[in-house]
Formats: structure tokens, C-alpha cells, sequence
């Protein structure tokens, strides 16, 4: 790597790291002032707890664990655009210092100038990538909460309603928790059916807790009552139930609760989900490839935002920010659309993988008009 090739990524990262903060702090900013007496609120709470009379350092503490994981959604989430807007700031720097004129005087093509960003660029996005698959997933809990829920250690409680689980069991609950990262149902009724799809049991408890072990729910005060059959001229029995296995585990259910859960789970997490029968498998696979196709989507958008920017006659700073904005976002959004379209008609990768097909070609023009 040549010192040049140095220097480029070396403002490019720094161009990286200020957009980034000023997108974060923004972010932190307007979300704190508006909901300032939640987290005062929380502060108090975690004081309480903690036996401390520091109310403003508990405060800040509810801040960051509230912020912090959002933050890390938020480099995966916008990390391609964020990956532009320094590629057009490093350039204009670039070209108002005249550096850019004396590397194309030496005789330096506009590609060969452009390189060192596209590698830093697909080096940003692969933390993207990386964030996504290996830390996010032990977050999603918090990430997806709100912040009158910060000083719960308590997910947000949901109504079940009939999900079905493999064997065709009916599982209804009051309530659906994670308690400290344990799944737990309230006020439970299940409805076990026969190959007809007629209620043949009906079991019903105070709570259900999920057993990892065991691979299914622990009933508190459970027990079951089996409807008589036609011809047995007997009434009904009861007996008591305090354990039901089922592939029905907080994973699904939440799944099947928060539509973008599953956006939130690893690769490895999403191909445990994939066999799993109370799943959209086709919706599984379609996020799976929407991993690498956005991998590979991101770097086209970086691609096509750099074209605005290289010029050898001098231009408008303003006008290239302006055309890139429009071109590149409208793309990313575009594409970040058609990636998570539920189409019918086509095959779940090809769906994911829609985007860079389209892109692919538009991307090759723009390079193409370069001008170097």
C-alpha cells in the first residue's frame, strides 16, 4: 500500500468517524430531550435498587443502556450511507486542497484515486456485517424496547392467541415476557386437537416457563381437562400437567409477535429457525441473503456516489452533494424495499438479491461516464 493509498484512508475514516458521531449524537440528543423524565424516571429506579443516592449518575446510566444498543443498530442500519457521505467529503477536501489536480497531473486515474475508499468502505461495511451477526442478536431484547421500559427488567408483555405449534396445540396466554432472558407465559390455555382439528384436551395454568433443557414449557399450577368421547357415556376427566414439550419456544413466539424480530437474529440463529415448521421459512431465507445482498448493495451505492465527485474540471461542490444524495439514497432505500418485499410470485433469494440485479448494470453506466 502506497503512502498516497495511506493518506486517502486515512481522511476517509476520519470523515467516517465525524459522521458518524454527529448522526449518533443527534440521535442520543433529540431522543433525550424529549423523553427526559423517562430516564430520570429509570435513574431513580436503578438508585433505588442499587442503594445509592446518586440519582444523575444512575440517570446517565439509563442514557447509555438505552442509546447504546440503539447506536449499534444504527451503524448496521446506516453504515452504507454514512460510507458516502465521507467518500464525498474526503474528495471535496481533496479537490478544494488542489491535491486532487497534482494526483491526476502526475498522471493517477480517477479508479486507481477511487480504490483505497471502495476497500476502507467495504472494510466499514463488513463491520456492519459483523455487528449484525454477533452482537445485535444478544441485544435484540433491548433494542426493540421503549423507554418508559428501561428500568423493566421485564420485556414488553403480549397477548397470545391461539399459535400453533407443531403437533397443532393451540397455545393462548394472558401474557408473553422475558423475564431476565426467560421465556414465560401467564394465565395459559392450550388446546391439543386430534388429526381432525377437534379439541380432544385442554390444558390450563397460572404461568408456563420455557425449558431450554427440556425443550419445552414447565406449568405452574397446571392441569388438564379431557373431553369424553361420543360413545364412552363418561364425563370428562382431570389430572394435572406440569410439563408440555413443544417446538413453540420464545424465539417463535416472539417472532411471530414483532414481525421485525426475526431482522434482529444471527445467520446461524435464522438456519435453526429455517426447519422449523411454525416459521415462514421462505421469510427466513429471503433475510438470510438480505444480509449479503445488502453487503454487496451498499458497496453499489458507494460506487455510484463516488462518480459525482471525481471530475477533473472543477465543479460545484454543492451540485455533486445534491445529485449523489438524490441518486444514492434514493437507491439504498429503494433497495433496502425490494429487499424485504413480500412477493408472492418470486423465489425468496431472488427477491433478496432483486437490488444488485437491478443496480449492477446503473452502477457500471455511472463508472463508465467517468471521465478520467
Amino acid at each position: 500500500m502506497s503512502i498516497l493509498d495511506r493518506y486517502i484512508i486515512k481522511t476517509y475514516l476520519l470523515n467516517f468517524v465525524i459522521l458518524l458521531t454527529v448522526l449518533m449524537a443527534l440521535f442520543v440528543v433529540g431522543g433525550v430531550l424529549i423523553d427526559l423524565d423517562e430516564y430520570v424516571a429509570a435513574g431513580e429506579v436503578f438508585a433505588e435498587r442499587q442503594g445509592s443516592d446518586s440519582t444523575f449518575m444512575w440517570t446517565v446510566w439509563a442514557i447509555i443502556d438505552f442509546n447504546g444498543p440503539v447506536q449499534l443498530m444504527l451503524y448496521a442500519f446506516f453504515s452504507g450511507l454514512v460510507c458516502v457521505g465521507a467518500a464525498g467529503f474526503t474528495l471535496t477536501g481533496l479537490t478544494r486542497t488542489r491535491e486532487l489536480t497534482a494526483m491526476l497531473s502526475s498522471g493517477i486515474s480517477m479508479y486507481r484515486i477511487a480504490m483505497p475508499m471502495l476497500l476502507a468502505g467495504f472494510g466499514l461495511n463488513m463491520l456492519a456485517s459483523l455487528d449484525q451477526e454477533f452482537i445485535l442478536p444478544s441485544l435484540a431484547h433491548k433494542v426493540s424496547r421503549n423507554v418508559s421500559e428501561i428500568k423493566s427488567t421485564r420485556s414488553k408483555a403480549q397477548p397470545v392467541y391461539f399459535m400453533a405449534d407443531e403437533s397443532g396445540r393451540l397455545f393462548s396466554a394472558g401474557n408473553f415476557q422475558l423475564v431476565d432472558g426467560v421465556g414465560l407465559l401467564t394465565d395459559v390455555t392450550l388446546i391439543e386437537r386430534d388429526a381432525r382439528g377437534q379439541a380432544v384436551q385442554r390444558i390450563m395454568a397460572s404461568q408456563a416457563i420455557w425449558n431450554e433443557d427440556r425443550n419445552g414449557w414447565e406449568l405452574t399450577d397446571g392441569y388438564a381437562l379431557v373431553r369424553p368421547t361420543a360413545n364412552s357415556g363418561q364425563s370428562g376427566s382431570m389430572h394435572s400437567v406440569d410439563f408440555v414439550p413443544s417446538t413453540l419456544n420464545p424465539t417463535v413466539v416472539r417472532a411471530r409477535l414483532e414481525s421485525n424480530y426475526l431482522n434482529m437474529l444471527s445467520v446461524r440463529k435464522l438456519q435453526t429457525l429455517a426447519g422449523n415448521e411454525q416459521i415462514d421459512r421462505g421469510k427466513v431465507i429471503q433475510i438470510m441473503h438480505g444480509r449479503l445482498s445488502q453487503l454487496v448493495l451498499n458497496m453499489l451505492v458507494l460506487a455510484m456516489g463516488l462518480t459525482f465527485f471525481l471530475s477533473r474540471e472543477p465543479t460545484s461542490a454543492l451540485t455533486a452533494a445534491v445529485k449523489a444524495t438524490g441518486l444514492c439514497i434514493g437507491a439504498w432505500s429503494m433497495g433496502l424495499v425490494m429487499q424485504n418485499a413480500d412477493v408472492s410470485w418470486l423465489n425468496p433469494v431472488a427477491t433478496a438479491w432483486l437490488p444488485v440485479v437491478i443496480y449492477i448494470p446503473v452502477t457500471a453506466v455511472t463508472l463508465q461516464m467517468l471521465k478520467t
